[in-house]
């Protein structure tokens, strides 16, 4: 008897240790899921902090998850310790499933390893490793660092239910596998970079559904795991085409922008908007915007604007207090180009040259001009009596259908740099080099498979 009931003692004790360990096996297996996600993406990163985006379409809207931020210095090391540094919680919903991390006790000139967590109960899902690395703190020290930029607008994904009839507008996404190769270490957006539909201009959950549909693309994410991102608007990410202050969802769009693009700031407290500055090694960007405050192009009133004096008063102060050896303008509008017929700055005579002529009166050094929108590229040069020439590098497009005549509008234009005029789907790429008071920046038109179209150098001393 005694025998027995030892052998069934032993026989209970053994189930249970084996259910324990099936149990123990399903929870190791049920906390070591790979978290899938858009991005991440990395937006402003200065030398003590870094915004990151990223979006977690593997959640369910319903279920609510604890998602943080698992981050630390690297050496010679490529392990991440357990320390969790920064934690944010979110609740996901149908209309926002993605998060803006904001870390703020980083080191100058160091590289960061961090991987995204999210956890219910013991439900824990990890994404792999990613990396971003804070700036230099070389003034009063060394040479500024050398950087690559990389810049486009028009990026339009083909959404066949949704677009209008006919041939697709859409050029494929292969021009951002190729970005990503590169390897930037700032990309600039300037805008038209979702294209609202006609289904999305008066509906919030659609126009967040179509940022959501582009930031999926498999073609972007190594773009977005690159470097920083710094972003504008132009009239297709803001509503309909050449829309302007009248646009009655603009409150929505720009709560949807804010949401999606991790830039270093949104307007001023007193000037909503979505400009902003931006500082990489000795490269100033001054982001502007041409929606918010923006008249019709074809108002008949001398006053209209296309900034408005607010954001014009902040551009100028800011360009003012700039110390950087490169001051790029970068706005979704073109600025120099008189032979547009379509919309520009130069509808807005007044305001433009009012502009132009304090810059050119200031001697403000180191100014250069960028603008998206036209689908072609160029490179414009205004040469200008009492200080250097202006110039203005249009970047566009990078996967929306091509302006192929534009020759016909470009071909008596005198600003137009020799060679510079691209009517095929390309980015621009800019390199800045050299020692301090010896920089340069290298300018290339590259097309979708990163074939140089056309390649020039401006060096700093010509900007002054």
């Amino acid at each position: 008897m005694n025998n027995l009931f030892t052998m069934r003692f032993h026989q209970t004790i053994f189930t249970l240790l084996f259910l324990f360990s099936l149990s123990a096996s399903a929870q190791v297996v049920k906390k070591n899921l790979l978290l899938e996600m858009n991005g991440p993406m990395a937006g402003s990163v200065t030398m003590k902090s870094a915004k990151i985006w990223a979006q977690l379409p593997q959640i369910q809207p319903t279920e609510k998850f604890q998602t943080f931020i698992e981050y630390e210095a690297i050496s010679n090391s490529s392990k991440l310790t357990k320390k969790i540094k920064s934690t944010k919680t979110v609740i996901l919903d149908a209309e926002k499933n993605n998060s803006i991390w904001e870390l703020s006790d980083l080191e100058p000139e160091t590289k960061y390893q961090y991987r995204v967590i999210a956890k219910k109960g013991s439900q824990v899902l990890s994404s792999k490793s990613y990396f971003f690395q804070t700036e230099t703190l070389w003034q009063w020290r060394k040479d500024p660092p050398s950087i690559r930029v990389l810049a486009s607008s028009c990026a339009y994904t083909n959404d066949a239910a949704e677009d209008r009839p006919g041939k697709p507008y859409g050029q494929g996404n292969q021009i951002f596998t190729t970005m990503g190769n590169l390897k930037p270490d700032v990309t600039l957006w300037m805008g038209d970079n979702i294209y609202l539909r006609e289904t999305d201009f008066d509906n919030s959950k659609a126009m967040a559904t179509r940022y959501d549909k582009w930031r999926s693309l498999s073609e972007l994410q190594a773009l977005m795991q690159s470097g920083s991102h710094i972003a504008t608007w132009d009239d297709h990410d803001y509503g309909a085409n050449d829309s302007n202050s009248s646009n009655p969802f603009k409150q929505v769009s720009l709560d949807l922008f804010k949401q999606y693009w991790p830039n270093p700031s949104f307007g001023v407290p007193d000037l909503p908007g979505v400009f902003t500055q931006y500082k990489s090694s000795d490269v100033e960007f001054f982001v502007l915007d041409d929606r918010w405050y923006r008249d019709g192009d074809h108002l008949e009133d001398d006053s209209k604007q296309m900034l408005g004096a607010g954001q014009v008063r902040w551009l100028k102060n800011a360009l003012l207090s700039s110390t950087a050896t490169w001051k790029l303008i970068v706005t979704g509008s073109q600025v120099l180009n008189l032979n547009n017929k379509y919309e520009g700055w130069h509808h807005f005579v007044k305001e433009s040259n009012e502009f132009q002529d304090w810059l050119e009166r200031q001697k403000v050094p180191g100014v250069i001009l960028m603008s998206g929108d036209r689908h072609f590229s160029v490179l414009l040069k205004k040469e200008r009596l009492n200080t250097y020439p202006l110039y203005e590098l249009t970047c566009s497009p990078s996967s929306a259908g091509a302006y192929t005549t534009a020759s016909k509008e470009t071909q008596n234009n005198l600003q137009v740099v020799k060679d510079s005029l691209v009517t095929t789907n390309n980015f621009c790429d800019l390199e800045f080099s050299g020692k301090r008071g010896d920089r340069q920046m290298r300018i290339q038109i590259k097309d979708q498979l990163g074939k140089s179209l056309f390649t020039t150098s401006i060096s700093e001393a010509e900007l002054k």
